[in-house]
C-alpha cells in the first residue's frame, strides 16, 4: 500500500492586521511628524540678523583647459606646484581653479600583500593623447615573467589607438634626444605641441617623417629665443643635414598654412649672432671677459648693419675668431669650426670683413691690456 504523507498546514495570521484592529480597540492613534521647512527658516533667521549671501569666487561655468590669459590674453605656462601661470611679468596671475591632470598615486597598504611596494599610480590626463589617458599602463622589470610581459604587451596594445600609438613613439623619441642635448623641459613641452599640429596637417614617411620629428624642436627653441641652426638638431637627432634642413622648412611652411586660418599666430624671435656667442664660447673654454667682449662686437654690428649677407651662425663664429686673434689666444679656425660646424673658409671671409672695423669694435684698453 502506498501512504502518502499530509503536511500539516500553518495557520497563517497577518500580524499587521490583528496589530490594526488592538490598536483600534484601544483608540490609539499614530503620531504625525511635523514637518518644517528648514530653508525658509534659516532664510528669515540670516534676513532677522541681516547676513548677506556669500560671493561665488569662481564661475558656475564647466571647467575648460585654457590657453590664454583671461586678463591680458597672454601664454599660460605651469608652475611646479602644477598651477597655471601668466607669462606676462606685468600681469602674473595664477590661477587655482584648475582640475589637478597629474598622476593619481593611491596607497593600498595592507590589501596588497603580495608585492614589495604597495603603491599604485594612475594614468596622467594629457591633453595630446585623449584616448590613451583613460586608460591603465602595465609596468614589468628585467626579471618579470613571460605572461606579465605578455600582459603589459597586450595592455599596450589595447589601452592606445594606432594614431596615437605612433605619435606616443614620437614623443618619447623628442623627449629623450632633447634630454640628452640639454634643452630644457618648457621647450620640450612646446615641441610636442608644435609636432601634434604638424602631424595632424599632412603626414610624411621615412627621412621626410624623422626631419618633421627633429623640426619641432627647431620650432619650439625659435619662439623661446633659444634658437637652433638645423644643423646641430641634425646632430641632436642623428640625422643628415639635408633631412633637417628639409624637415625645418616644411615644418616653417605647414605652420604658416595653418596660422593663415586662425588668428592665434607663432610669433618667433629674429635669430641674431649673440644667441650663439655663449654657447660656442663655453665650448673653447674661453673666459667671462672675452665672452662679453664678444657679445659687445656683435650688438655694435646688429646696430649698424654691418655684414648683412651672412646669416648669425657664421657671423658669430667670426667674432669669436676675430676677438681671439685681437687678443691673442690660442683659437685657430679649426676649433672654432668644431665648436660652431661653420666652414673654415666662411669663418675667414666674416673675420677679413670684421678687420677692416676694428677700431669701430673693440675698445683701446681691451686691444692695450692684451697686447703683449
Amino acid at each position: 500500500m502506498n501512504c502518502k504523507k499530509t503536511k500539516k498546514k500553518k495557520n497563517k495570521f497577518d500580524k499587521k492586521k490583528i496589530w490594526k484592529t488592538f490598536n483600534e480597540d484601544i483608540g490609539k492613534k499614530k503620531k504625525k511628524k511635523n514637518k518644517f521647512d528648514k530653508k525658509k527658516i534659516w532664510k528669515t533667521f540670516n534676513e532677522d540678523i541681516g547676513k548677506k549671501k556669500l560671493e561665488l569666487v569662481f564661475s558656475e561655468e564647466k571647467p575648460s583647459i585654457r590657453e590664454n590669459c583671461e586678463l591680458c590674453g597672454s601664454n599660460l605656462n605651469l608652475s611646479d606646484e602644477k598651477f597655471l601661470i601668466c607669462t606676462n611679468k606685468s600681469c602674473g596671475i595664477i590661477y587655482k581653479d584648475c582640475l589637478d591632470s597629474t598622476a593619481e598615486w593611491r596607497y593600498y597598504g595592507s590589501e596588497d600583500n603580495n608585492a614589495s611596494d604597495p603603491t599604485r599610480c594612475g594614468m596622467p590626463i594629457n591633453p595630446l593623447l585623449k584616448e590613451s589617458s583613460y586608460a591603465c599602463r602595465v609596468l614589468t622589470r628585467y626579471n618579470s615573467t613571460y605572461q606579465m610581459k605578455k600582459l603589459k604587451r597586450y595592455t599596450d596594445w589595447q589601452s592606445m589607438p594606432y594614431k596615437e600609438k605612433a605619435r606616443y613613439d614620437e614623443f618619447e623619441k623628442i623627449k629623450l634626444m632633447s634630454n640628452i642635448a640639454g634643452i630644457p623641459k618648457i621647450i620640450i613641452d612646446e615641441a610636442l605641441k608644435q609636432h601634434k599640429r604638424i602631424s595632424e596637417m599632412k603626414t610624411f614617411r621615412s627621412c621626410n617623417r624623422q626631419g618633421i620629428i627633429a623640426a619641432s624642436i627647431y620650432v619650439s627653441c625659435r619662439k623661446f629665443n633659444y634658437p637652433r641652426t638645423p644643423k646641430e638638431i641634425a646632430e641632436i637627432f642623428h640625422l643628415e643635414n639635408s633631412s633637417a634642413t628639409k624637415g625645418c622648412k616644411n615644418a616653417i611652411h605647414i605652420l604658416n598654412t595653418i596660422e593663415n586660418r586662425d588668428d592665434n599666430k607663432t610669433y618667433f624671435y629674429q635669430t641674431k649672432p649673440k644667441a650663439f656667442i655663449e654657447r660656442f664660447c663655453s665650448k673653447l673654454n674661453m673666459n667671462g671677459e672675452l665672452t662679453k667682449l664678444c657679445l659687445f662686437v656683435s650688438m655694435k654690428i646688429e646696430k649698424e648693419q654691418m655684414i648683412p649677407e651672412n646669416n648669425p651662425q657664421s657671423v658669430a663664429a667670426g667674432i669669436i675668431y676675430f676677438v681671439s686673434q685681437i687678443c691673442n689666444l690660442n683659437v685657430t679656425k679649426k676649433n672654432v669650426n668644431l665648436a660652431s660646424n661653420t666652414s673654415e673658409v666662411t669663418i675667414n671671409k666674416c673675420y677679413k670683413k670684421l678687420e677692416l672695423f676694428k677700431d669701430k669694435l673693440i675698445p683701446n684698453k681691451i686691444i692695450e691690456k692684451y697686447s703683449y
